[in-house]
């Protein structure tokens, strides 16, 4: 974690114990509150903390500008929200917190770990899933949460200074609306001996303002997925070109399945299955070394007669920069920083030539008209020519705070249009976050690490496509080349899932019959 190399010189104001202070930070410098034009009041449990004027380089130079923060709240918890005004553009404010006991942080997918020398920034969206992470000290957990009514950018920064936690709350303005002047969500800090109550009160804030609904009462979720067990991912074309499994071939194993499994608990997850893996992400259609559209239609009613649900693979916000129309419906759409940066995503090594630089590979946003409706075009006509059960959203998780659309609203309209159109149809994705859950019910990465319920009340998850094979590893068209053969936990959110690429079957068939067996216990615990 990059710092300042010297005292910023912030003052910080007693608060029911709570030692607080505020930056602001535009697109062209970071300020203070100038001491000497500093207003507070205090009484009833209520706090006010006014500055008429601001400070930069350390409080060596004076700006004009506003703060004002206000709490609410005792030494057990404090509600504080913090409104600013500036000459520029304002781009987030940062809630300031020193002199707090040091412990075991709780933080991304609430998973326990040392704070680590350097200091950590937790993200959401991106490594928290939820904008609510715990610090655990010998006497007590100490909660730190933005109960903010949409997804907008936050940032948890922690770093020990003299023996004791000091923290950054960072709220970033939702960049499309950025002005001169912003106002925070509330943030919650507080301490307890129990975390449980503090994560459920966060649900309830979570599913009231982002509509979830119980998985059992969801109207997004088509009647059939309900009774899902097992997810077969029958991987296709590698980047590289190289054949997993034909059209021909996955009908087989589908076959294979339904011999000692009920069809309608099989869920076929068919990642590369329009040809070379990312390279064809923007041009969806079935692939000719595949089999070609005949062959396809083998498979899709093949399924049908089985029983089985197909779920092609589709990128939510990639594309080949070389497909023809990429100008008009891509370039248009790339995915931005606030800073105008274009977004490039995790660029894999494809090819092994050891550069991680798949400059073809443009990251787009569904929140852009022109990439959205060209997206709904390949889904619906694929969805609507091949009756598909199931659509699965690539890396969807990924988000930016791109100052021209909206990455979560464009989400949400992407949906909708596919929903609109083929009301039974079940959306699906790979990642998930809070907001999230509301608009794919199914993802690949779920339940947190503790206190799962805030992801398992609400969907359900499988394994992700990048788990190896039981004969050899395999990750398929994933870039991980091999990983380990898992099983899902026995949990009732998680689907049993077996990944099947070439020779799986015919090398390591008896291992994914157990795999079988476990959906067969599946369907017995929590389906019957």
């Amino acid at each position: 974690m990059q710092d300042l190399s010297f005292d910023f010189g912030d003052p910080f104001f007693d608060l029911a114990g709570w030692q607080v202070g505020v930056q602001v930070v535009t697109f062209e410098n970071l300020y203070g509150l100038d001491p000497a034009r500093v207003t507070r009041r205090t009484g009833g449990g209520s706090f006010s903390v006014v500055a008429d004027g601001l400070t930069w380089a350390g409080g060596q130079e004076k700006s004009p500008g506003r703060v004002e923060l206000t709490a609410k709240g005792n030494a057990d918890e404090l509600a504080i929200t913090v409104a600013a005004r500036h000459p520029q553009k304002v781009r987030c404010l940062k809630l300031l917190l020193r002199g707090l006991p040091t412990g075991e942080v709780i933080g991304g997918r609430w998973s326990k770990a040392p704070l680590p020398p350097g200091g950590a920034i937790l993200h959401y969206p991106g490594s928290l899933h939820t904008p609510l992470m715990f610090v655990r000290t010998p006497d007590a957990y100490y909660y730190f949460r933005s109960a903010d009514e949409r997804v907008r950018a936050k940032r948890f920064a922690l770093r020990e200074t003299g023996g004791a936690l000091a923290l950054e709350f960072i709220h970033e303005e939702a960049a499309d609306e950025m002005t001169t002047s912003v106002t925070t969500p509330p943030w919650v800090v507080g301490r307890c001996a129990d975390p449980a109550p503090i994560v459920e009160r966060h649900m309830a804030h979570v599913q009231q303002v982002f509509g979830l609904e119980p998985w059992e009462k969801r109207a997004d979720v088509p009647g059939w997925t309900r009774q899902i067990a097992l997810v077969a991912a029958i991987h296709g074309m590698h980047w590289t070109g190289h054949v997993f499994n034909t059209y021909a071939q996955a009908l087989e194993t589908l076959e294979w399945f339904a011999r000692r499994i009920d069809g309608q608990r099989v869920l076929a997850f068919l990642p590369g299955w329009e040809g070379r893996y990312y390279w064809q992400y923007g041009d969806y259609r079935p692939d000719p070394r595949l089999g070609g559209p005949a062959d396809f239609r083998a498979l899709v009613e093949g399924a049908r007669r089985l029983g089985v649900r197909l779920m092609p693979m589709f990128g939510a916000n990639c594309a080949n920069t070389g497909l023809a129309g990429f100008q008009k419906w891509g370039a248009p759409s790339y995915l931005r920083s606030p800073g105008g940066y274009v977004f490039q995503g995790n660029m894999p090594d494809w090819d092994t030539s050891r550069a991680n630089d798949p400059g073809w590979q443009a990251w787009l946003n569904a929140g852009a008209p022109a990439w959205r409706d060209h997206l709904v075009d390949q889904i619906s006509r694929l969805v609507e020519e091949y009756e598909l059960p199931a659509v699965f959203l690539d890396t969807q998780h990924i988000w930016q705070n791109d100052p021209r659309y909206s990455v979560y609203e464009g989400l949400l309209t992407l949906r909708d249009a596919l929903k609109a159109r083929f009301p039974d149809l079940l959306v699906a994705g790979e990642g998930w976050y809070d907001a999230l859950g509301a608009v794919t019910p199914v993802s690949q990465t779920g339940a947190p690490v503790q206190w799962p319920e805030i992801f398992a009340r609400y969907n359900r998850t499988f394994g992700h496509l990048s788990w190896g094979d039981p004969s050899r590893a395999s990750s398929g068209v994933h870039e991980a080349g091999t990983t380990g053969f898992f099983q899902a936990p026995n949990e009732r959110h998680w689907w049993p899932t077996v990944t099947i690429v070439d020779g799986t079957l015919e090398k390591a068939g008896d291992a994914v019959e157990a795999v079988i067996r476990q959906a067969t216990e599946y369907t017995r615990r929590f389906l019957s």
